[in-house]
């Protein structure tokens, strides 16, 4: 009998916002990444290594914007280029969207997952856990079944094996794969915004597929 695949665990966090490209406030890109493990406790066990040598809080939490040291940002990232898992992200110009996303739309966050999926090797993803930031109640809630909706469509469509065993939210605070998201889509957002980001390189050493809409 053959050994059952090890469950990829895919980590699903974004930078920028769904909302109105009209209002003042939002922002011109959104970014979506899924950071993929088979072993989500490693990484869980990495970052308390890390938070130990840089001397932080047990319950530390890397988030781009929040962790603002130089220092903690590049030992971070050091970690992620040392550590087996592999990274897609979405990059959408928002003001490049058809005005059915003209105002704060969960559509988005499906129609970037849904690119990603559909570009993926059927094998990569299949039978994985989608694991997003998320406190719960209904906007998360909505996210989900907006995102379950889409993807059950391109499945169809594209005639695609389906990809995820099951979507659910997590709290970043306790979830290290989700901290590891964000630490990503923050330098890709970094990059989106000026160009370049210090940290490229350890990115796109792990990354396995950027899209980009629209294609450059």
């Amino acid at each position: 009998m053959s050994k059952r695949a090890a469950t990829v665990y895919a980590f699903m966090d974004e930078s920028g916002d769904p909302g109105s490209r009209s209002r003042s406030s939002a922002s011109k890109h959104f970014i979506l990444v899924l950071v993929e493990t088979t072993e989500p406790e490693t990484l869980a066990q990495e970052l308390k290594r890390l938070r130990t040598a840089l001397n932080v809080s047990s319950v530390f939490e890397f988030r781009f914007h929040d962790t603002r040291s130089v220092e903690r940002r590049a030992a971070f990232f050091v970690l992620l280029h040392a550590l087996n898992v592999r990274v897609r992200a979405a990059v959408v110009d928002k003001t490049k969207l058809a005005d059915s996303f003209a105002s704060f739309d969960t559509a988005l966050y499906g129609f970037a997952l849904g690119e990603l999926v559909m570009r993926a090797s059927p094998n990569d993803l299949h039978d994985a856990i989608l694991v997003m930031d998320g406190e719960g109640g209904e906007t998360t809630e909505k996210t989900l079944n907006s995102i379950r909706r889409h993807l059950t469509q391109l499945y169809e469509q594209r005639k695609r094996v389906r990809a995820f065993r099951k979507l659910i939210a997590r709290n970043s605070r306790n979830e290290a794969g989700l901290q590891f998201a964000d630490m990503v889509a923050g330098v890709l957002a970094e990059r989106a915004e000026h160009g370049e980001s210090p940290y490229d390189d350890y990115v796109d050493s792990k990354m396995v597929d950027l899209w980009e809409y629209p294609p450059k």
